[in-house]
């Protein structure tokens, strides 16, 4: 009986963790989902770089346990000081902690990237959209890894879809019409 009682007081605490957990996140996804719904209206290049900024820093920050923050931090200053593969170790690590904080997903992906794993970077690229479908800098670095493999419908495909999110971004801009002439043998 004591036994059972301590296993009920057990599921109670981790139940009541989680739905903690779960609104704090709910309020961070509402947040982002309506800054990136303005940033596909936004009317001047200016207006779109003050919200994409925002929601960069959201998705930053948006890991649902805080004392992780520690960990991003180094993981980052890894990156930033091109220790990649320390990197790629320590978001990995991150990931295992927390598999929803997307941000830990898309920056592996940049580290796979550039650590020249083009096929691991699109699969945690995947990752990320499942969690984030509109997640502009992972479609934009998809389109760069479709462009790198010469597959340029999908490339062109990644960056239609990055424009529909984010009509003044300067990638989309940069390779549309590139991507139009090698698929199309001319600019639409």
């Amino acid at each position: 009986m004591e036994k059972k009682l301590i296993y009920i007081c057990c599921f109670a605490i981790c139940f009541t963790f989680s739905i903690t957990s779960l609104s704090l996140s709910s309020n961070e996804k509402s947040r982002i989902e309506t800054l990136l719904d303005k940033l596909a209206y936004s009317s001047s290049p200016s207006n779109s770089g003050l919200i994409r900024r925002e929601v960069w820093s959201l998705w930053l920050e948006g890991y649902i346990d805080k004392t992780n923050k520690s960990k991003v931090n180094e993981a980052l200053d890894l990156f930033n000081t091109g220790k990649l593969e320390e990197a790629k170790i320590a978001f990995s690590e991150i990931i295992e902690l927390d598999p929803d904080y997307v941000e830990g997903w898309n920056k592996r992906a940049t580290v796979k990237f550039l650590l020249g794993d083009f096929y691991g970077s699109l699969k945690d690229i995947e990752e990320v959209l499942k969690r984030q479908p509109r997640h502009f800098g992972a479609i934009s670095g998809s389109g760069l890894i479709h462009i790198h493999n010469s597959d340029f419908l999908e490339a062109y495909k990644s960056y239609k879809r990055l424009t529909e999110i984010d009509p003044f971004n300067e990638d989309s801009k940069r390779f549309l019409p590139m991507l139009e002439n090698k698929i199309y043998g001319k600019s639409l």
